[in-house]
C-alpha cells in the first residue's frame, strides 16, 4: 500500500528542500507551499487546520519544513492542538537534506498516533520535550527525556514509547489572552514581576534556582496567584494556589495560552497542568 506523506515548505529560499529527498519504497511526497513564518498563535493555528485537512484527505503523515527559532513551541502547540492520528514531523529549515529526508520516513513510518515530533541529525524527539540547542547550526535535545527514537539508514527506530497525547479542544475564540513568563534571576527582588502579574490572563515562572528564590518572592506571587492561573516552573514544589511543571517555560506558557483561548478559568487551568504530570490525555472542559 502507498503511503502519502505532504511536506509543507514555507515561502521564500529553502535550500535543504530545493531537491526531492530520496524515499522509502512504497511512499509517495507532496510538496505544498505554507505562509511563513509561524510566528503567533494564529499562524499556528492556520498550520493546525491545513494539516487536519490534509490528513482528512488520506496522507498518512505530514512534514513541515519550519524555521529553527521557534520550532519546539510550534512543535509542542500543534502537539496540543492536532487530535488526529497522522504523524507531524517538524524539521529545521536550515537544516539538511538528510534531516528531510529522514523527516520523510519517520511520517511514513511512523505509528498512527505519534503525534508530533522533531527529527534532526538522525534523532527523533518527542515535542513535549524537544528544546532547541542551536539556531545557527540547528540542534535539539531533549533534557531529561533523550530522543525518542533515531533514523539509521533511512529506517526510523523508536528507543522509548511515545509520551500519551494530551490535547486542547478549542474553538479559541475571543481575545487572545496574555500569558507573562517570568524568569526567576541573581538579584530579583520581585518589583518586575509584580509589574508584569498585573498585566497578564496567565503567568509562568521559571525558577530554576529552587526553593531559596521562591520563599523570597512568594509574598509577590500570592495576590496574582488568588486571581490568575500561576504555574511553576521548577524542580521545587509550588507555594499553595499554584501549580508546578517540569515543561520547559516556553512550552508552559503554550500551554496555558491554550487553556485560556480555549475558555477555561484559573482552576481549571492549574488541574490541567497537574493532569500533564500525571499524563492524563485531557484537561477538564471549559466551563460554559
Amino acid at each position: 500500500m502507498t503511503r502519502r506523506v505532504v511536506v509543507f515548505v514555507p515561502d521564500g529560499p529553502v535550500p535543504m528542500a530545493d531537491a526531492p529527498p530520496p524515499l522509502p519504497p512504497g511512499v509517495t511526497v507532496e510538496r505544498r507551499p505554507v505562509a511563513g513564518p509561524v510566528s503567533t498563535f494564529a499562524a499556528v493555528g492556520e498550520l493546525a487546520r491545513a494539516v487536519g485537512e490534509t490528513a482528512a484527505a488520506g496522507a498518512h503523515g505530514v512534514v513541515i519544513v519550519h524555521p529553527s527559532e521557534t520550532l519546539a513551541e510550534t512543535a509542542w502547540a500543534l502537539e496540543l492542538v492536532h487530535d488526529g492520528t497522522a504523524p507531524i514531523v517538524l524539521t529545521a529549515a536550515s537544516g539538511t537534506p538528510a534531516d528531510l529526508a529522514d523527516a520523510v520516513a519517520v511520517a511514513a513510518a511512523g505509528p498512527q498516533g505519534l503525534g508530533c515530533a522533531v527529527v534532526a541529525h538522525g534523532e527523533i524527539h518527542a515535542a513535549r520535550h524537544v528544546t532547541a540547542t542551536g539556531i545557527a547550526a540547528p540542534a535539539f535535545a531533549s533534557p531529561g527525556a533523550g530522543p525518542l527514537g533515531q533514523v539509521i539508514g533511512g529506517a526510523p527506530r523508536l528507543l522509548w514509547r511515545p509520551p500519551e497525547r494530551f490535547t486542547v479542544r478549542g474553538p479559541f475564540a475571543g481575545h487572545p489572552p496574555r500569558v507573562g513568563l517570568h524568569v526567576v534571576a541573581l538579584g530579583d527582588d520581585g518589583g518586575l514581576l509584580r509589574t508584569l502579574a498585573d498585566h497578564c490572563d496567565g503567568l509562568v515562572v521559571a525558577a530554576p534556582a529552587g526553593q531559596a528564590a521562591l520563599a523570597m518572592l512568594a509574598p509577590v506571587l500570592a495576590e496574582p496567584a488568588g486571581r490568575i492561573p500561576v504555574v511553576l516552573s521548577s524542580p521545587t514544589a509550588p507555594p499553595g494556589g499554584m501549580a508546578a511543571t517540569r515543561l520547559d517555560p516556553l512550552k508552559a506558557r503554550v500551554l496555558m495560552h491554550l487553556l485560556l483561548a480555549a475558555g477555561h478559568d484559573r482552576s481549571a487551568v492549574l488541574n490541567a497542568f497537574v493532569s500533564l504530570e500525571g499524563s492524563t490525555t485531557m484537561p477538564p472542559a471549559p466551563r460554559p
